[in-house]
């Protein structure tokens, strides 16, 4: 991630995919995994109102919590950068590009993800690191065009 680095309070919002996971990836390695549909949780780095899932973490990368009323947001673009990080990731982690399962890719894409992310025993380094994964990925494939 060059240029941008990852801040708990930063208004800053990654601009690419491959920056996008690496702050999502720092942002997990941070505040840890934490691995329930329904309890919240508090503490350094933490959102109170945020669980953080690898799904939440993207949700955060992307800005979520973090934006501030001073500032303006190309959410059009910010949203295009979330979906093709969602994109790359699922990829990944399915070994393969994934098949869309139903008429809303975007939606089959972040169940793949949050399915991974809720796996038994899952970790926050595990979770790093295939964030980290794909972001080389993402950034590979950027450089390509």
């Amino acid at each position: 991630m060059t240029g941008i680095r990852y801040t708990p309070d930063s208004v800053l919002i990654p601009t690419t995919p491959g920056a996008l996971l690496e702050w999502a990836a720092a942002h997990i390695t941070h505040v840890g995994i934490y691995q329930s549909r329904y309890s919240l949780y508090s503490g350094p780095g933490r959102l109170a109102h945020r669980r953080c899932s690898v799904g939440g973490a993207l949700d955060v990368a992307a800005g979520r919590d973090r934006m501030t009323p001073d500032r303006t947001y190309d959410m059009g673009a910010i949203a295009a950068v979330l979906e093709e990080a969602y994109r790359v990731l699922a990829d990944h982690l399915n070994g393969a590009p994934v098949p869309p399962q139903d008429a809303d890719p975007k939606k089959w894409r972040r169940v793949i993800v949050h399915q991974w992310s809720l796996a038994p025993c899952r970790t926050a380094q595990e979770a790093a690191a295939a964030l980290r994964e794909a972001a080389e990925l993402a950034d590979a494939a950027h450089r390509l065009f």
